[in-house]
């Protein structure tokens, strides 16, 4: 019992890391890509849609390898879930604290959400339907 405790923790902890990894390199290549402009006039950082899309698409990407690491190591899908939790709170605090737009805040739930899921049935894991 307590070694599946250990091995769920530790499972869960490797896999936000790598997710908040992938997000991180995903934002950075966005932000590469295609850089924020200083508005002079109202002190504005302007963020590029470019910059937004490709951290979207870090936060699908990293929750599906962070959930499905988890998952895999764990051998259940509670660690994988507990990733995709992290990475949700995570893009909604950030949705919030930028006032972003109702859709980014939307994706922000539903994309990292999508993504454990896909991930539980790619382990293998998902429960079957009963008729």
């Amino acid at each position: 019992m307590t070694q599946g405790l250990v091995r769920s923790i530790i499972a869960a902890v490797v896999g936000i890391v790598v997710a908040f990894g992938l997000v991180y390199l995903f934002q950075i290549a966005g932000n590469n890509l295609s850089p924020a402009e200083y508005d002079l006039e109202t002190g504005e950082i302007l963020i590029p849609l470019g910059s937004t899309i490709a951290l979207i698409i870090g936060w699908f990407v990293g929750t599906f390898a962070g959930s499905w690491l988890a998952m895999r190591v764990s051998g259940g899908n509670g660690a994988g879930w507990l990733v995709a939790g992290a990475v949700i709170g995570a893009a909604i605090y950030r949705a919030i604290t930028l006032a972003d737009e109702w859709w980014i805040m939307a994706l922000a739930v539903l994309l990292p959400a999508l993504a454990a899921w896909i991930a539980q049935r790619a382990t293998g894991m998902a429960e079957p339907v009963a008729a």
